[in-house]
C-alpha cells in the first residue's frame, strides 16, 4: 500500500474531520471512519503503535478521536469556530528504494505538495529539510496551504499550515513513519498568543516519537 494516500488524508481529511467533531459539526461521511472524542487525561501515557510509539500531546483539552496499529489522532478543543488544531501519528508500508537521504527528502517533498483539491486547497508555502535527530532518516516539513470549505467558516477562506516529520523506519526500510500537527484559522488567529501554545504543544508531541528496533 503506497503512503501518498494516507498522507492526502491527513493533510486535508482527517485532522480536519478531527476539528469539525470536536466543534459539533463533523460531516455525515466522517462517522463512518470511526472518530470520536475520549478526553486525554494522562498526557505521559504510551500509544504503541506498529513500528514506533508516541504520547498524546501535553496541555488541556485533548481529545483521542482515532486510534488503530497503524495510527492516532488527537483533537485539540478552541473556542473559536474558526480555529482548530489537530495532531496526528500514522505509518503505512512503500515499494520505494533509497540510496541517501535526500533521495528520501526529495520522496516525501512530492508527497507532501501532491494531489490536493484544486477546488478547495492552494498551497502558498512548502520548506523541508533532512532531520538527523532520530535514529533514521527523517525529513522535517512546513506546509501553509488555503482552505475554501472549511466547516463553520461562514465561506471565508482560512489558511492551514502543517507540521512534521516524515522517517524511513531504521529496521524496516519499507515502513514510513509521519508524526505532526496542524492549525487552521484566520490569520489573526495563526499569529495569536493561543497559536504559540498551542504549536509548543504540538512541538512536544512530535517529539515523543520512538522507534521499535530490534
Amino acid at each position: 500500500m503506497p503512503l501518498k494516500p494516507i498522507i492526502r488524508k491527513l493533510q486535508s481529511g482527517a485532522r480536519i474531520a478531527a476539528y469539525a467533531l470536536l466543534a459539533g459539526a463533523a460531516p455525515a461521511h466522517h462517522a463512518a471512519a470511526q472518530l470520536h472524542a475520549v478526553p486525554i487525561t494522562n498526557a505521559a501515557a504510551v500509544y504503541e503503535l506498529e513500528g514506533y510509539s508516541v504520547s498524546p500531546p501535553p496541555g488541556k483539552s485533548w481529545f483521542e478521536m482515532q486510534r488503530d496499529r497503524q495510527q492516532v489522532l488527537f483533537g485539540k478543543k478552541v473556542d473559536s469556530p474558526t480555529h482548530s488544531f489537530g495532531a496526528t501519528a500514522t505509518s503505512d508500508l512503500i515499494r520505494e528504494k533509497f540510496e541517501t537521504r535526500e533521495q528520501f527528502q526529495e520522496y516525501v517533498n512530492k508527497l507532501r505538495t501532491a494531489d490536493f483539491d484544486p477546488l478547495r486547497f492552494k498551497v502558498i508555502e512548502f520548506e523541508s529539510a533532512v532531520d538527523t535527530n532520530y535514529p533514521a532518516w527523517c525529513v522535517r516539513y512546513r506546509l501553509k496551504h488555503t482552505d475554501r470549505n472549511a466547516v463553520l467558516a461562514r465561506n471565508r477562506t482560512l489558511l492551514v499550515e502543517d507540521f512534521g516529520i516524515t522517517c524511513l523506519h531504521p529496521d524496516k526500510k519499507d515502513l514510513v513513519v509521519d508524526v505532526g500537527y496542524s492549525e487552521r484559522g484566520r490569520a489573526a488567529e495563526l499569529k495569536s498568543e493561543l497559536s504559540v501554545d498551542l504549536r509548543k504543544e504540538g512541538e512536544s508531541f512530535m517529539r515523543t516519537l520512538k522507534f521499535k528496533v530490534r
